[in-house]
């Protein structure tokens, strides 16, 4: 693990006021420009002539002069290819599928971080007990120096639930494949 970086919890949040994007996911008949969302991340833009839309439930990338649509809508996504940009991409990434049939609910408010779980513990609302490990946002480079991030959240929905979200980026890109588990619950 080379070039590893720690964060807070808000370190990848929108950070830019932008035009909010509001409508509802059942509608797919229409079709959503969602590029305002990533100008919303100071390191991450819109590549030159590409633009992501959501349509018939899924989120879709697409070159203005090419009228083939992309699965991968992230290839649309570029930045300065910091360690913060790859963190507010993996956020992005999250906003970015709430407008799809496949949402995940990973929303930035369940994000973990160490200060985060002390507040929770706190109020008595953190069920897991004493943590030993680290639960902060981290960015590194993989063992073939992909830039990877990983970061928890935390869900109340039902049980209590930790989920650990893992980000892989391709090399000079802003596409990336994900794995999410759950790593702690309470039944």
């Amino acid at each position: 693990m080379k070039g590893k970086t720690v964060f807070t919890r808000e370190a990848g949040w929108r950070n830019l006021k932008g035009m909010s994007v509001r409508f509802p996911v059942t509608d797919n008949h229409r079709s959503y420009d969602l590029s305002s969302i990533v100008e919303q991340y100071s390191q991450l833009k819109m590549k030159h002539g590409w633009e992501i839309f959501a349509q018939n439930g899924g989120v879709w990338g697409k070159q203005k002069e090419n009228p083939a649509w992309e699965r991968g809508f992230m290839k649309a996504v570029s930045g300065d290819e910091s360690p913060l940009s790859y963190l507010q991409a993996s956020n992005c990434y999250h906003h970015l599928r709430e407008y799809t049939d496949e949402t995940v609910h990973v929303l930035p408010q369940a994000i973990l971080d160490d200060a985060y779980v002390c507040t929770l513990d706190l109020f008595g609302t953190w069920p897991f007990g004493k943590q030993i490990r680290s639960f902060n946002p981290l960015f590194f480079y993989d063992s073939l120096f992909h830039p990877a991030v990983v970061f928890f959240t935390f869900h109340l929905e039902g049980r209590p639930i930790i989920q650990k979200h893992v980000h892989r980026f391709a090399h000079g890109s802003y596409e990336l494949k994900t794995l999410t588990c759950t790593w702690a619950s309470v039944s």
